[in-house]
């Protein structure tokens, strides 16, 4: 595998320089994407096997739930016929979980293979319930105290909007950056649920001090690039059958893989203290 290189670092002090001084943000975005495409072969094995399981999985959803999908359009006005709450809330909330499960499936996976270099054989790689819980339970976490802070912070915006609505969208945006930044600082959490080696969110946060602004460039680097996806995607789509077939590839496979490969990558930096080849 094209992965981390072996050299580590053995100081702090020289995770916090190189952060500094060598846009690490940089080279861990840019790494990310290299990581992805150097084992694209290794990315479809763990990906595209399971998400077609996933859709077979939520079809059938509908016909265990007696679903007419037909029946579903913009001018759908309540539930079809047939169709009670109690059903269509059943079919909801088991369609959650199979995304959900899929999801975890793959991402799990891809962090074992950077990580462990598990690589995938057979037809699927191994559907692991205890990781994918523990990653599902880490990142529920995550989204608690996301909204311990959006929810006060919604409220302090509406306020300042009445007094200034440009104040409060800064506000807003300002908000939007500090919890992706913390987000960032204690996502190694997640990788390390993947593989095993389950660390505290005070560990994460203090193996990613001083690394602000190379995560505030990575989070730039990856608005900008998703960016110039959509406005490629966009273009592509003229171009007959090639074209949808390219968008579909990048923004079901690629685009993915290249998110948590970041999150693979923090891990290895800031905790295993990995070099970046």
């Amino acid at each position: 595998m094209e992965g981390f290189g072996v050299k580590r670092w053995d100081s702090e002090q020289g995770l916090v320089e190189r952060a500094n001084f060598r846009m690490l943000g940089l080279e861990i975005f840019v790494h990310s994407v290299r990581m992805v495409l150097r084992n694209l072969k290794q990315a479809l094995q763990i990906s595209v096997l399971p998400a077609l399981i996933g859709g077979v999985l939520a079809v059938g959803l509908f016909f265990l739930f007696d679903i007419p999908f037909e029946e579903f359009d913009s001018e759908t006005d309540g539930f079809p016929p047939g169709v009670t709450a109690g059903s269509f809330a059943g079919f909801l909330l088991s369609l959650i979980a199979v995304v959900f499960s899929i999801m975890l499936w793959i991402v799990v996976s891809w962090h074992r293979f950077v990580l462990l270099e598990e690589y995938p054989t057979g037809l699927v790689p191994p559907f692991r319930f205890d990781r994918v819980l523990a990653y599902f339970g880490r990142l529920f976490m995550l989204g608690l105290l996301a909204m311990v802070i959006i929810i006060p912070g919604g409220i302090v915006m509406s306020f300042m909007a009445q007094a200034s609505v440009a104040l409060g969208i800064l506000f807003w945006i300002a908000l939007i950056i500090f919890l992706s930044i913390g987000f960032y600082r204690v996502s190694p959490i997640l990788p390390a649920a993947a593989i095993g080696k389950p660390i505290k969110l005070s560990e994460a946060w203090q193996a990613t001090s001083g690394a602000n602004g190379a995560i505030l460039l990575l989070l730039i680097l990856t608005v900008l690039f998703q960016l110039v996806l959509q406005l490629s995607a966009s273009v592509l789509l003229f171009v007959p059958m090639i074209g949808v077939l390219i968008v579909l590839f990048a923004s079901m496979l690629i685009v993915p893989l290249i998110n948590v490969s970041i999150l693979t990558t923090m891990y290895g930096v800031f905790i295993e203290k990995r070099e970046l080849s």
